[in-house]
C-alpha cells in the first residue's frame, strides 16, 4: 500500500514539473512600441503569446471588438503614415471571442496573440500584425516618474497630434504633383485629375476644413516649438529639432513651387517637381526620425 501512494505521490510530483515547464515555455513576450515598429522583430513572435501597455485610442469601434493600442494617451485616432491610411506607432488590439473592450483612459496592459498578415478593419485602416483573443488589466500609477508626467502633459496639450498632422501639410508641399484631385462632369462621371500648380497653390491659401492655410503661416512651426518647450523646455530638444527640421524642408519646397522648378507632361497632363525625389527622400528622413520619437516613451 504504501509503495502505491509512493508511486502515486511521484506521478503527481512529475506532473506538476511538466506543467510549470509548460506554463514557462508559454510565458507572454514583453514588447515595447519600438519592438513592434519593426516587421522583422515581429516575424519571429507570429502566433505566439505577447503583451505590450499602452493607452486606448478614444477612436474605436463601439462595439468594443478591438482597439487602437498607443503609447501615449489621450489620442483621438490612431498615428498614421501620411497620405496613408497604415497605422504608425499603433497596435490593433481584438478582444477574445465573446468578451469586449471598455474604454478607459488609464494606462492598460494587453495580452494577447500576435498575428501577422494584410488586415483592413472597418475604419479603412491597414496594418501588417495585431494581436488578437487579447484581454487587458489597468495598470496603476499612483507614483510616475518626471519624464511619464512630461509626456503626460505633452499628450494633454494635443502638441503631439499636432506634430504628426504636421507631416500631412509637409508631405503635400513636397509631393504635390502626386495628388489627385476629382470633379463629377455633366454626365454624372467621376473624373479624376492631377494636381496643378494653381491647384497646389489654392490649397496652401485655403483656410477650410481641406486647406492648408494655418499651416503655411509663417507663424505655424515656431508655434509648435513654442508649444513644446512651454512643456518639456530644453528635455525635448530633440522633438523641437525635428521641427525644425520639418520647417525648413517645407521652406525649400515652397521655394520649388514658387519658382516654378516642376515640368509638364502634355501627355500624361500632369506636373512632375525637378527636385521630387529630393524632397521624397528628405521627408522620409524628418519622417522617420518622428516615427523613432515616438516609439522611445514606453510605460
Amino acid at each position: 500500500m504504501k509503495k502505491s501512494l509512493c508511486i502515486i505521490a511521484l506521478i503527481a510530483l512529475l506532473a506538476a514539473a511538466l506543467s510549470g515547464c509548460g506554463s514557462g515555455s508559454a510565458e507572454a513576450k514583453k514588447l515595447s512600441f519600438a519592438e513592434s515598429a519593426s516587421l522583422e522583430t515581429l516575424k519571429g513572435l507570429n502566433g505566439k503569446a505577447v503583451t505590450l501597455t499602452g493607452y486606448m485610442a478614444t477612436l474605436s469601434p463601439l462595439s468594443g471588438e478591438y482597439i487602437y493600442l498607443m503609447n501615449l494617451p489621450y489620442q483621438s485616432c490612431p498615428f498614421c503614415v501620411p497620405n496613408t491610411q497604415q497605422l504608425a506607432n499603433t497596435m490593433a488590439v481584438y478582444a477574445a471571442k465573446g468578451s469586449k473592450f471598455e474604454y478607459t483612459d488609464r494606462p492598460v496592459q494587453i495580452t494577447g496573440k500576435l498575428e501577422l498578415g494584410d488586415f483592413t478593419d472597418e475604419y479603412g485602416y491597414t496594418y501588417n500584425y495585431r494581436i488578437v483573443d487579447a484581454k487587458y488589466e489597468a495598470v496603476d500609477l499612483s507614483q510616475v516618474s518626471s519624464e511619464y508626467a512630461m509626456y503626460q502633459s505633452l499628450a494633454e496639450d494635443g502638441v503631439i497630434a499636432d506634430v504628426n498632422s504636421m507631416f500631412d501639410y509637409l508631405l503635400f508641399v513636397c509631393q504635390w504633383t502626386e495628388y489627385q484631385g476629382s470633379y463629377t462632369d455633366e454626365s454624372g462621371n467621376k473624373v479624376t485629375y492631377y494636381l496643378y500648380p494653381g491647384d497646389a497653390e489654392n490649397t496652401l491659401a485655403d483656410d477650410g476644413p481641406y486647406g492648408y492655410a494655418t499651416q503655411a503661416s509663417d507663424d505655424y512651426f515656431p508655434g509648435l516649438i513654442k508649444r513644446v518647450q512651454a512643456v518639456g523646455g530644453d528635455s525635448l530638444s530633440d522633438l523641437t529639432e525635428i521641427i525644425k527640421q520639418a520647417q525648413a524642408l517645407e521652406q525649400k519646397a515652397r521655394k520649388e513651387l514658387a519658382e516654378q522648378n516642376y515640368s509638364y507632361d502634355q501627355q500624361a497632363d500632369r506636373y512632375t517637381l525637378d527636385a521630387n525625389d529630393a524632397l521624397s527622400s528628405q521627408f522620409d528622413v524628418v519622417y522617420g526620425q518622428f516615427s523613432q520619437w515616438l516609439t522611445k516613451y514606453q510605460l
